[in-house]
């Protein structure tokens, strides 16, 4: 048995000091108030109850160290062996407690001679109430069954943050190239047409990136950066579908003081490109609007729809599943609400920002 285990935690020390040392007292402070016609609490009284409080709980810590863990292993024959055995253990130690108390020549003198009297009684079987004791034994057992759960509970707590971020880390790598396999098709087209936007494209495509390496694995990004991108990303569309579309972007209410976790808002702007407008040749449109009222923050992303798509996909592609994911995990209290029709597609997300400002 390593001496680890017997060290008691500050709850466990709480415990058994009030169980043991000051209820004891409180008694005898209410005895003594109540039944003996308001007679003070001698000082005599309080040393012998802390004496004997302080050996008293020897046995109930051996106990509670070593009998209940045979509890919590299922060992119920073992623990009740050992139960009947904290009984003559008990037994003898209360006579222990006696002997040592009478031998203590520098308590006040009633003590040490009640002491030696009560070693003089010859009882039939216990110097105890097996009722008192048990009672005692269920409030250990109890403390040790609650300290038990508590810390099951947090490792269960532990466990599932790990497993969280594990799989936050796998969709943040399952989505950084499809983005860049995205963005890439964007330039091979321009340079394909031999358009003069293709230098700025790439320009920006490099911002994006630089933001990505630097702050993918960051848990948070201020929400102006990551607006930022994403004015980056529109900017880099808008070069494609300027002769063919109506693309808007606004915001309000945004600050340095709030954060995001980075990348979460960008499919559902990936989304109303690719599935919105790459077929359009006239009259298509993408509307972006990202407003922040204290921590609320409100996304509407809306994109007109190609006549020959009968039926985009609502919840498509690598991107979006992640993200629905993503929010599931990092803002569970989140609100997403998709509306389709035959001429346009809209998402509208609330969630509630962190603020480190």
């Amino acid at each position: 048995m390593s001496l680890q285990r017997f060290i008691l935690t500050k709850t466990e020390v709480c415990f058994f000091i009030t169980i043991f040392l000051l209820f004891p007292i409180a008694v005898d402070i209410e005895y003594n108030a109540y039944e003996k016609t308001g007679s003070g609490f001698s000082s005599d009284l309080f040393i012998e109850r802390v004496v004997y409080g302080i050996l008293g709980m020897i046995p109930y810590l051996i106990y509670y160290k070593v009998i209940i863990p045979y509890l919590f292993e299922k060992r119920y024959l073992v623990y009740v062996i050992l139960v009947l055995l904290f009984l003559v253990l008990l037994h003898l130690s209360m006579r222990v407690d006696h002997w040592l108390v009478s031998k203590m020549a520098f308590l006040p003198t009633q003590i040490v001679l009640s002491a030696a009297k009560w070693l003089s009684f010859q009882p039939v079987l216990f110097q105890f109430s097996i009722i008192f004791v048990f009672r005692e034994l269920l409030m250990v057992t109890a403390l040790a069954y609650y300290l038990r759960s508590a810390g099951q509970e947090k490792q269960m707590h532990l466990l599932r943050r790990q497993q969280l971020e594990t799989e936050l880390n796998y969709l943040k790598i399952q989505l950084q190239p499809h983005f860049f396999f995205n963005t890439l098709n964007n330039i091979y087209a321009l340079a394909l047409e031999k358009s003069d936007d293709t230098a700025p494209l790439i320009a920006r495509h490099a911002e994006m990136m630089r933001y990505i390496i630097y702050h993918s694995a960051n848990p948070t990004v201020k929400l102006s950066e990551e607006i930022a991108f994403l004015q980056n990303y529109v900017a880099v569309e808008s070069l494609r579908y300027a002769m063919a579309t109506d693309i808007r972007f606004d915001v309000q209410g945004i600050t340095d003081s709030m954060r995001i976790e980075p990348f979460i808002l960008l499919p559902f702007v990936e989304n109303a490109f690719k599935h919105g407008i790459r077929e359009e040749t006239a009259n298509g449109f993408v509307y972006i609007v990202i407003c922040v009222a204290e921590n609320e923050l409100t996304m509407e992303v809306s994109n007109s729809k190609p006549e020959r798509d009968e039926s985009p996909p609502k919840i498509a592609g690598i991107g979006l599943k992640n993200t629905v994911a993503r929010l599931g995990i990092l803002y569970p209290h989140h609100q997403l609400a998709i509306h389709d029709t035959s001429t346009n597609y809209e998402i509208i997300l609330n969630l509630t920002l962190t603020n480190h400002g």
